[in-house]
């Protein structure tokens, strides 16, 4: 209790500060990213565009209750420890007397932990309350700090039960817009257009829906007040990506920004490390890194998006934990060995979920599977088992998993490692530490 007491009073006096911060950019316009999957990606899209008519700053590797208020302070935590703590508490002062930056943007993503303070949504509104807000989906990640509101232990109705909580808890970043701000919801995920009700910003919905104000109509084409636009990436990307430039473009619309001028600066986005990235690997084979984190639905569709993209070539899955399902934790996971069976011709498994609940359907159903508990013997397989022109898909959780390990070992030109996600000596330090 007391740590929590303590913990709280800290995220206080660096709200105070940061509060304080914000103040000195009255006329900036502030942006708020909330989602389950996609802030990062639709956050960097919306810099993407933005920068072209302003100064723009954002919340780099910061979307917490402690991060948030630290990117506005212009603090970056070494090394999280309780003497870094410590320095940063007695630099949050120093900065906001003598830290000034300029933005005429500020783009945030802010991502929730739990429904309680002050890992749910009201706290972080507390620190940072948008003009333009927007909310991305809804899904089972961080889903262990809801499981205890719901009861019914259904295989079917808890997850829906669950997803319906966290949509609620997300949508209160649109509700808290005033009716001068912009809100931007995804429309074709149910429980967040359930929850639209109560918003007083003017509301901009995108989806495939034929009622979203911004349709996609697929294969990157979109449709905005009775003109369609077509999108040309320099990359290659999974279906959902047609949802993060949708948002991207609702936004850029909502500070007048229309489509025309949007969508061909966003052509040019490149994909953030470790969130689909693509390189050539050892003898000649694809890697496909989407290494930086894993949650049911993007784990689903990268490996859809791994057999579409390999065709009649090898497709070969490195697979993590998806961490912090809760209770969805042992069926997701489950779940998985179809997804796998159904998209990839071999996988490769790291992490004691995949162990205990993944790997036993594999083995009974015959399938090509391997499991290391080392991540040097899983290198050590691939480098071994990767033929010319396979693609290899990495995919898993941050939490001890880290497969940005075993994609740098398998990098051809080692000139692309500073591309990798989690990159520094603190990232460094937590590698070392998970074998």
């Amino acid at each position: 209790m007391f740590k929590k007491i303590f913990s709280i009073g800290i995220l206080n006096y660096l709200r105070y500060f940061a509060k304080l911060q914000l103040k000195k950019n009255p006329k900036a316009t502030l942006i708020g990213i909330t989602g389950s999957s996609g802030k990062t990606s639709t956050r960097l899209g919306v810099v993407h565009v933005l920068k072209t008519r302003g100064l723009v700053k954002s919340s780099i590797h910061a979307n917490s209750q402690s991060g948030i208020s630290l990117n506005i302070l212009g603090l970056t935590p070494k090394n999280y420890s309780i003497i870094d703590w410590f320095r940063l508490i007695i630099l949050a002062p120093y900065q906001y007397f003598t830290f000034n930056e300029h933005f005429d943007f500020y783009v945030c993503e802010m991502g929730i932990d739990g429904p309680s303070i002050p890992n749910n949504m009201s706290y972080l509104l507390s620190i940072f309350k948008p003009n333009v807000g927007v909310v991305l989906n809804a899904g089972l990640s961080h889903a262990f700090a809801f499981d205890h509101l719901v009861k019914d232990n259904s295989p079917k109705r808890r997850p829906e039960k669950l997803v319906k909580l966290i949509a609620k808890e997300k949508m209160q970043l649109v509700k808290n817009i005033s009716k001068h701000g912009v809100a931007i919801i995804n429309v074709d995920q149910k429980e967040l257009a359930n929850e639209k009700h109560d918003i007083k910003a003017r509301l901009i919905t995108y989806g495939k829906s034929k009622k979203a104000d911004l349709q996609i109509l697929g294969h990157y084409k979109y449709l905005y007040q009775g003109t369609k636009y077509q999108m040309s990436p320099l990359d290659v990307y999974p279906e959902s990506y047609e949802y993060t430039f949708a948002a991207v473009i609702s936004v850029c619309a909502a500070l007048a920004i229309p489509p025309s001028i949007s969508i061909p600066i966003l052509s040019t986005y490149r994909a953030a490390p470790g969130r689909l990235r693509i390189f050539t690997g050892l003898n000649q084979t694809t890697l496909i890194d989407s290494s930086y984190n894993a949650s049911p639905s993007s784990m689903k569709e990268n490996l859809i998006f791994l057999k579409k993209i390999a065709g009649s070539k090898k497709k070969i899955a490195v697979l993590g934990d998806m961490r912090e399902l809760g209770s969805a934790t042992k069926s997701i996971h489950k779940e998985l060995a179809h997804w796998i069976m159904q998209n990839a011709d071999e996988v490769v498994l790291f992490g004691s979920y995949v162990k205990e609940y993944t790997l036993p359907l594999l083995e009974s159903s015959r399938f090509n599977v391997h499991h290391f508990a080392k991540m040097a013997e899983l290198i050590k397989y691939l480098r071994f088992v990767a033929k010319p022109h396979a693609h290899i898909l990495f995919k898993g959780s941050q939490n001890t998993i880290f497969l940005e390990r075993a994609i740098e070992a398998m990098l051809a030109n080692k000139n692309d490692i500073p591309l990798l996600c989690r990159r520094g000596p603190f990232w460094d330090k937590i590698r070392t530490q998970n074998p």
